[in-house]
């Protein structure tokens, strides 16, 4: 009896691991040294212990909000100190219009009583419509100033409103006829008395309010600069806290990456060590097959052999008896028949042409054979090729279950087999006029075809499937003379 095929490689029979190179990583059950990852340039530790906070992002939030809270201070006393201005230019412009206005009727006034001309009036008239508006605008920031702002507004009214009375109160006495009257009205000075106490008190406040006005504007220049700097200030510490951000999601990635590559590089070995146990495997099928095959054809072959010499004895005994004859004969078909079913079940386990007639004749007759036995056509169109015994084997093996696969599934009628040399490799064609199949619904558990394909790959070589229902189907595998041998004594070797 052969050994029976070990469920598992002995760790004694694995490829040695050589020793990682510097610079590498190296993987548990790695046969090969992954390369090292790059290291990060240097940063300070600090920072990088503030990129690795929790509340970094946090940070980064809180000063943009107090970025725009600070934008947002400036621009209120912007906007307070402009509309002071504004309202404090306004009222320069009132006062000035009201003194001008007053002036303006004072002066007509005067050539009234000089000439009794009616063309002098206007500037009172003028006076009456529009020293009402101006003075509700000065009332109005006077008002505004606090309490000396009020009691300036009421003078300026009362002011306001007696010069016009004396000056109407003039022109009505020029009017009677009562020019001595009207004159010692204004030798008496009144009126420029009120003239100079308007302007002191337009002096007084709006110069009061220039200097608030001075004083808000270098309050406006304070908040532009604070602006300028805290915004300058906090758009450097997001840009730094945002590089922290950054360069923590790159460590991340990094580290990622790393995890990312060990899991793949324990894959490609756990891949390498099952491919090379599927490899291990497949030879010790073989091995067996072989083994069997010696058995059978040895003693198997040797006990039927002797047997029919003892049946051609006892039929040389038994000549007289014609019943004892035809019976012995029966025996003889039967143990013909079994040494025929040895014979095929011998090639079937391993082919005994390949070794002594090489794979061109081996695959001739096991094209005939199939033919004969499916009753259908086989053209076989072979050249003779230089390969390895592993290499003869596995071709043999991929014709032989494809051909195995057209006698279950494919219903053909005809069949063409090739074998060719190229100078790129050999190269070997299996097609049908069969039923075919849908390439895209082979199912994982039909191991046809990926047996077919481990064969051929192993040994660096390529397999091309193309089917479609109804349309038949193609099978062509191609050798590259650069294959690696893969003997039975390498791989037994290897493993």
């Amino acid at each position: 009896m052969a050994e029976p095929i070990p469920a598992t490689v002995p760790p004694s029979k694995l490829p040695m691991q050589e020793p990682a190179a510097p610079g590498s990583v190296k993987v548990p059950g790695d046969v090969r040294a992954l390369p090292a990852l790059p290291t990060l340039p240097a940063v300070p530790l600090l920072a990088l212990r503030l990129s690795r906070l929790r509340f970094a992002m946090p940070m980064i939030i809180a000063s943009a909000v107090l970025g725009i809270l600070v934008n947002e201070v400036a621009y209120k006393n912007t906007v307070d100190a402009l509309r002071v201005g504004s309202s404090l230019t306004e009222a320069r412009i009132a006062a000035a219009g009201v003194l001008q206005l007053l002036t303006d009727a004072e002066t007509g006034q005067r050539g009234y009583l000089l000439t009794d001309r009616a063309e002098y009036l206007s500037p009172l008239d003028a006076a009456k419509l529009e020293v009402p508006h101006m003075r509700a605008t000065v009332s109005s920031f006077l008002e505004a100033s606090g309490p000396d702002g009020h009691a300036a507004s009421l003078r300026m009214a009362e002011d306001i409103q007696e010069t016009l009375a004396e000056i109407e109160r003039t022109v009505g006495l020029v009017r009677a006829g009562d020019r001595k009257a009207a004159l010692q009205i204004i030798e008496a000075g009144q009126g420029r008395a009120r003239m100079n106490d308007m302007r002191s008190i337009f002096n007084t406040s709006l110069l009061e309010a220039a200097g608030r006005q001075q004083a808000s504007r270098a309050s406006i220049d304070d908040s532009l600069w604070t602006n300028r700097i805290a915004v300058a200030t906090l758009t450097l510490l997001g840009a730094i806290a945002l590089s922290f951000y950054v360069r923590h999601l790159r460590l991340h990635d990094l580290e990622r990456a790393d995890r990312q590559r060990d899991l793949e590089g324990q894959v490609a070995n756990r891949t390498a060590e099952l491919r090379q146990l599927a490899g291990y495997l497949l030879t010790a099928r073989e091995d067996e097959k072989a083994h069997l095959a010696r058995e059978l054809h040895d003693e198997l072959g040797g006990l039927l052999t002797a047997a029919k010499l003892d049946m051609a004895r006892m039929r040389r005994l038994a000549a007289a008896d014609p019943v004892m004859l035809e019976r012995l004969a029966q025996v003889n078909k039967r143990l013909s028949e079994g040494i025929a079913l040895k014979r095929r079940i011998v090639e079937d386990l391993r082919p005994s042409c390949l070794d002594t007639l090489g794979l061109t004749a081996s695959l001739s007759n096991l094209c005939a054979d199939v033919a004969e036995r499916l009753g259908i056509s086989i053209h076989a169109a072979l050249d003779e090729v230089s390969l390895s015994a592993d290499e003869q084997l596995a071709l043999y093996r991929l014709v032989q279950e494809a051909l195995t696969n057209v006698s279950k599934y494919a219903r053909a009628s005809q069949v063409q087999v090739y074998l060719k040399a190229e100078p790129n490799g050999v190269r070997v064609g299996i097609e049908d006029n069969g039923a075919g199949f849908d390439t895209s619904l082979l199912k994982a558990a039909t191991h046809g075809i990926a047996g077919m394909r481990f064969r051929i790959e192993r040994l660096d070589g390529t397999l091309s499937v193309e089917s479609q229902p109804g349309k038949g189907t193609r099978l062509v595998a191609l050798l590259p003379r650069s294959a690696k041998p893969g003997s039975e004594e390498q791989t037994r070797m290897h493993t």
